[in-house]
């Protein structure tokens, strides 16, 4: 596939989302999941802004490629640094998304393989069953840091978990594993 990504939109408000029926993906995940790297390593790019700080990504910020396709990274939920009435508006603007929004083909719930499944991304997770159910798909992220038997145990169980009780299609990725990411780079390529 011909790498032309391009960034395409900072959106604050609903009403200015595109107006076309362009697919869209969109990743989501606590703050420093990682979100913005595994953009960038999909797209083979730097188009995605990535931090050390919680809490930089402060709107929907949309990636294109060629009017067939679209990446949404969502702001991190979670700890962050946005003041309370920016972030009420945020999480208003991420609602009627979820709830409204047409395009969205599949939304990526990044969970960091090091943490697994806390009870906020169940939260997050119980809310998107009502709108998006068979279009979520769990991302294990970091899965390089894993450095012990204990630790790739765990994240089988958080495997075994998305799989068995949540219903849920998972990768365990790794932007330092090439392979991980590709596997990923064709199944979504492949969901249009």
């Amino acid at each position: 596939m011909n790498e032309s990504w391009k960034f395409l939109t900072e959106i604050h408000d609903f009403r200015d989302l595109p107006k076309d029926g362009i697919p869209e993906i969109v990743f989501w995940g606590r703050s420093n999941v990682g979100k913005s790297s595994l953009i960038n390593s999909i797209t083979k790019s730097k188009l995605a802004r990535t931090s050390k700080t919680p809490g930089r990504t402060r709107s929907l910020i949309f990636f294109e490629i060629k009017k067939k396709m679209r990446f949404v990274d969502f702001p991190g939920y979670g700890f962050s640094f946005i003041p309370k009435k920016n972030e009420s508006k945020l999480d208003n603007l991420i609602d009627q998304y979820v709830r409204k929004r047409k395009n969205i083909i599949m939304l990526l719930l990044l969970i960091d393989s090091l943490h697994g499944i806390k009870d906020i991304d169940n939260l997050i997770l119980n809310r998107l069953n009502l709108y998006l159910e068979n279009k979520i798909l769990l991302i294990f992220t970091k899965k390089d840091r894993l450095k012990n038997n204990a630790q790739k145990e765990l994240l089988k169980k958080y495997n075994e978990v998305a799989d068995k009780k949540l219903n849920k299609k998972f990768f365990n990725t790794s932007i330092k594993e090439a392979n991980t990411i590709i596997l990923l780079k064709k199944f979504l390529m492949h969901s249009l």
